[in-house]
């Protein structure tokens, strides 16, 4: 372990503010409010340009005498790399941001960021961070972890009150994400604007521009405009464009789907993406179970249901479809398992209308050559609100529960998170995004819908495997979604009134 911790590099946190600054949420309705980190916009040709706001913690002058500042981050995950050293500036905007705002912290505060890179397999960082807390070492400050929520809620991690400068009601937190993530008013944990895995796992559509041509269909980007984007409209369109290409009578590999994807990433998104939410708080700030009596997302999931698993197949979904094109399968490790790039490639070589796209892995289709947009997930009805976009959680920085000094280390994130808005942000949304990753103008207008109304379900992230996969695997079963609420609840309510009570024993 020591071994490992010794080869350390220079560091620097890539992060984003896309879901900073938006007000409370309700489980149905949530008021999101998210700012759109646009910056100035230069007025006539005769009015000089707005300097954009800089943002700055309140935080005390210190000194750390060249102190070490180390973090663990995986690498070769579902998200791909953790890219956060860079050496030097070489002209890309995003790489030079990332080394403008280190330099500046490092200088401010006299500190040296090092990181060593892991090879994780989702569950693995977690495991090691354990191991060394529980041996009492002092490997790391901060671990980039996405079992964040297990570490802190038995105590293996610091919770955000333990962090004394962390002030997670300044716009550089994204306050309706950390909401969620309190216990008998205990804050846990505290996502802010250098969490860049956040923004790689919000969910959202690519679709074909010339298959929507070819088939006539409307243009998603007015449908989304004129608030009509329902999901009506989208299953209208996957079955106008599911087609037996090459006459054998089955729907295989080689012909067109309306969806390209993978169950476990596409059918949550429904009911999340439609403000709902199954694991909600009661008036005391305890996770309770928002199954019963929830007709709206009973109404939703069949919806799916019927759409998705009966009829038509329109849908290809490569956990059972893709057969021996795919040749390793690690369910710790989705990403070396191939699963991703068979969607991808059907979707570059024109046989899927939509694919689902996390943020951060639509640059991997800048090669295709066929045009596409990006869109968000569709409203459940017409005119029936914003489009939310789910985020499917990310590798939060948690800081062992021994952690020598946590007054330095507080400092050192606060000031990560404020320089990140000041410095990151307006180079990862505005100048990445919207020009390498999107094609055309409407993209780039899609995303600040998509990034202005993140939301987020526990029970679809932090409980995926138990309460969002009980519901999941019934809508590829017989949807018999009352009775499965009713048979899970027990159980369910059971494992969220552990969480509670240990969340509650916390010294």
């Amino acid at each position: 372990m020591k071994k490992i911790f010794a080869v350390l590099l220079s560091v620097i946190f890539v992060l984003t503010a896309i879901f900073a600054g938006c007000s409370k949420n309700t489980p149905e309705k949530p008021a999101l409010d998210g700012e759109n980190g646009d910056g100035a916009k230069p007025g006539e040709t005769d009015t000089p340009e707005k300097t954009p706001e800089r943002f700055t913690p309140n935080l005390p002058d210190m000194d750390f005498d060249g102190y070490e500042f180390r973090a663990i981050v995986p690498i070769n995950n579902l998200y791909g790399t953790f890219t956060f050293s860079v050496e030097e500036e070489n002209g890309d905007l995003i790489n030079d941001a990332i080394y403008k705002r280190n330099k500046y912290i490092e200088d401010r505060y006299n500190v040296v960021f090092s990181q060593v890179e892991i090879v994780d397999n989702i569950f693995g960082m977690a495991g090691m961070f354990k191991t060394s807390v529980m041996s009492g070492s002092d490997d790391f400050d901060l671990g980039a972890i996405v079992d964040y929520f297990s570490l802190v809620t038995q105590g293996y991690a610091l919770t955000v009150d333990k962090l004394p400068y962390l002030d997670i009601t300044q716009p550089w937190y994204a306050q309706h994400l950390n909401e969620l993530y309190t216990i008998g008013n205990k804050r846990l944990v505290a996502y802010s604007d250098e969490c860049a895995s956040m923004y790689d796992a919000v969910v959202a559509y690519c679709f074909n521009k010339e298959l929507i041509k070819n088939l006539g269909l409307e243009n998603p980007y007015e449908l989304v405009k004129n608030n009509q984007w329902t999901y009506d409209k989208f299953f209208g369109m996957c079955r106008a464009a599911a087609a037996d290409l090459d006459g054998d009578g089955k729907m295989t590999d080689s012909d067109r789907y309306g969806i390209l994807s993978q169950f476990d990433e596409l059918l949550a998104p429904f009911w999340v993406c439609a403000g709902v939410r199954t694991v909600v708080k009661d008036k005391d700030d305890m996770l309770v179970l928002n199954f019963e009596g929830n007709e709206r997302l009973f109404d939703i999931l069949d919806k799916i249901h019927q759409n998705i698993y009966k009829g038509a197949k329109i849908f290809f979904d490569t956990h059972p479809d893709s057969g021996d094109k795919l040749t390793t399968y690690d369910a710790g490790n989705i990403a070396a398992s191939g699963f991703i790039d068979v969607s991808r490639q059907q979707f570059e070589n024109n046989l899927g209308l939509f694919i689902t796209a996390r943020m951060g892995r639509i640059p991997n289709l800048r090669a295709m050559e066929a045009d596409f947009g990006i869109i968000p997930y569709p409203q459940a009805y017409e005119n029936s609100g914003k489009y939310y976009a789910m985020t499917n959680g990310g590798w939060l920085k948690v800081v062992p529960n021994h952690a020598p000094n946590p007054e330095r280390t507080s400092i050192i994130m606060e000031a990560l998170a404020a320089e990140s808005r000041n410095v990151v942000v307006p180079a990862l949304k505005e100048t990445s995004l919207k020009t390498k990753f999107a094609r055309d103008d409407e993209s780039a207008e899609m995303v600040d819908i998509i990034f202005d109304n993140v939301f987020e379900d526990l029970g679809a992230t932090v409980f995926w495997a138990t309460v969002r996969n009980a519901l999941i695997n019934e809508v590829r079963g017989k949807g018999n979604f009352a009775s499965v609420a009713e048979k899970q609840s027990k159980s369910l309510a059971k494992m969220l009134n552990g969480v509670n009570e240990s969340v509650m024993n916390l010294d």
